[in-house]
């Protein structure tokens, strides 16, 4: 009975050993290795033994091993068979440095990985894969250097078109506008379906939007009904000012896509189409989504949609809606600007313009505008004071009151003495020192308006109202 088990036991062994026993150097061999280390056998180094005997001096072979265990997550039996493969080949086996190289990336050492597919560019440099994958490491370290090393290539390999590589290099390196570059330089239907995704981003974020119109529309002649290059194509004919287009892609990817998330970034842009056709429900409505959905780390920011709101509703004159939503956008914008606060001042301003019964009422509220900025913004307050009393005459009929006269003086005495006025200082004294002539000249005090004319020549010699009043008897 134990000699039959014995028996048996024999029989399994040179059945099994048969079935994997290297053959002679072949392509059967890389099959059956890769048979044994997917079973993962506790005697593994035992069953490679004679694999690696027959194939020794079959470089391709060894380096074949190599890949199977580095695809199975096993890179120190991976990087033993490189090692045995550039034996075999007398360091000349582009692929086993190759093998080293992608050891070194999946560990994360971009340098060492460098260098290793720099090793296989040099045992064979008409070799693509080594170019592309050291350019691909080394776009972390210096995308300007992974550029030259496809140069490289091309000079070596002159068939290869090496631009759109280039581009999408310079895309995983965040470096857009040379990406941009790169890919303008071969025709849109040239371009790798693959890369016409980053050529559109290149060319929108870019502001160049008839070349990502372009690359949306190629790219939807590979990929019908994707929804990036439906998306791209939307923004691109807005800002292309292809209104009608551009909603025939908002129908496509807000209602015949399927399994799309829509960012707030999607519907501030609907709202923005809806806008420039006039549909003011849906363009409402779809700012009211975007406002829904925005946050801390969207890219489109809550202060900028606010704003647009407002302007939307300046545009179609209703101002108290306009002041609403632009009060909003102040209260929520981190960092408010003097151009902030004049774009509150000029709703009121346009407000007064188009009100009669309200005009002295929104003429007082976008002088109080100023004063806050002549508060908030202490180098600007001779320009606020000039912009105040421009908003306060045009309240004082006929200059009835002198109502603008303390912001006039205002101006002189910040500006009257100072050196090195600008131009536009200059402008601002020489029209106040004007309000301030004419006023005298008014209260019949010539004396003084021949002062202040005197003050005005030495700005303009050939201002007129100040010649006139200067030959005064």
């Amino acid at each position: 009975m134990k000699a039959i088990k014995y028996l048996m036991l024999g029989a399994l062994t040179i059945s099994f050993s048969t079935s994997v026993m290297a053959q002679d150097g072949t392509a059967a061999d890389i099959d059956a290795v890769k048979k044994i280390i997917s079973s993962k056998p506790a005697d593994l180094d035992k069953q490679m033994k004679p694999f690696y005997k027959e194939n020794k001096k079959n470089a391709a072979n060894l380096v074949a091993f190599g890949r199977a265990f580095f695809e199975a997550k096993d890179t120190a039996n991976a990087k033993v068979y490189a090692n045995y493969a550039l034996v075999a080949s007398k360091n000349k086996c582009a692929p086993a440095y190759i093998l080293l190289g992608d050891i070194e990336a999946l560990a994360d050492n971009g340098g060492a990985a460098a260098a290793q597919y720099d090793q296989a560019v040099y045992a064979d440099p008409k070799n693509y894969e080594a170019y592309y994958k050291y350019a691909l490491v080394y776009r972390k370290i210096d995308p300007q250097g992974a550029a030259r090393k496809l140069d490289e290539l091309k000079a070596n390999c002159p068939e290869i078109s090496i631009e759109a590589i280039k581009g999408h290099i310079f895309m995983l390196a965040d470096d857009r506008k040379s990406a941009y570059n790169e890919f303008k330089k071969v025709p849109v239907n040239q371009i790798d379906p693959d890369y016409l995704n980053e050529f559109a981003r290149a060319s929108y974020f870019g502001g160049h939007f008839d070349d990502a119109l372009a690359a949306c529309e190629e790219g939807l002649k590979h990929k019908p009904g994707n929804p990036a290059f439906t998306r791209l194509a939307m923004f691109s004919n807005y800002e292309l000012k292809n209104y009608d287009a551009a909603k025939a892609y908002l129908q496509k990817y807000f209602h015949e896509l399927d399994s799309v998330k829509f960012s707030e970034y999607d519907h501030y842009y609907a709202a923005l189409i809806h806008d420039k056709l006039g549909d003011k429900a849906n363009a409402l409505e779809s700012y009211q989504k975007a406002l829904d959905l925005v946050d801390e780390q969207s890219f489109i920011k809550r202060w900028t949609i606010l704003k647009t709101m407002s302007d939307s509703h300046l545009k179609d004159s209703e101002f108290d809606k306009a002041l609403h939503y632009y009060q909003e956008f102040l209260n929520t914008k981190p960092e408010v600007k003097v151009d902030d606060y004049e774009g509150l001042a000029g709703i009121y301003t346009t407000y007064a313009e188009n009100d009669e019964t309200k005009k002295i009422e929104m003429l007082n509220k976008a002088a109080d505008v100023y004063t806050q900025i002549g508060e908030k913004f202490p180098i600007q307050q001779a320009y606020a004071s000039y912009k105040r009393a421009e908003l306060i005459n045009k309240t004082d009929k006929d200059m009835a009151g002198r109502l603008a006269k303390p912001d006039y003086q205002k101006v002189v005495e910040l500006l009257g003495d100072k050196a090195d006025r600008t131009k536009g200082e200059n402008t601002m004294l020489k029209y106040s020192l004007h309000y301030l002539m004419f006023g005298s000249y008014l209260d019949k005090n010539i004396p003084g308006a021949k002062e202040y004319a005197e003050k005005i020549l030495t700005i303009d010699p050939e201002y007129k109202p100040a010649l006139e009043i200067q030959n005064l008897k």
